[in-house]
């Protein structure tokens, strides 16, 4: 993805590496977080040089939108993770749940019994 921007505007070039990481975040396109990652990283330090105030708490809105898509991001990605492998030791065979409602594999030995 490329977009142009003013050179000589840390911000501006900033504002755009974060709607981009949106955009990514959104559509799923996690490969282009690296890159992103590193353009960000590379244009804070120009940031921190150039000693500019203009615009940082608008970056700031965008860094905090940020931050809650990744972390949504993250919490998708660990329920997915955990998904697939209730699908996978349901293959193995029986789960059972205790009185809390938490996962307990069948002891050795153990029965199983019907009620009738």
């Amino acid at each position: 993805m490329t977009v142009r921007v003013d050179p000589d505007d840390p911000v501006a070039r900033l504002t755009t590496i974060l709607d981009a990481v949106r955009t990514a975040l959104s559509t799923a396109d996690y490969g282009a977080l690296e890159a992103l990652t590193t353009a960000m990283a590379e244009e804070l330090a120009r940031l921190e040089q150039s000693r500019s105030g203009t615009g940082l708490i608008r970056l700031q809105r965008k860094a905090e939108r940020n931050a809650a898509c990744l972390l949504a991001a993250q919490r998708g990605l660990k329920s997915a993770r955990r998904r697939i492998e209730d699908i996978r030791s349901a293959r193995s065979g029986l789960v059972t749940y205790d009185n809390a409602g938490r996962r307990s594999a069948p002891g050795p030995g153990g029965q199983i019994t019907r009620r009738v």
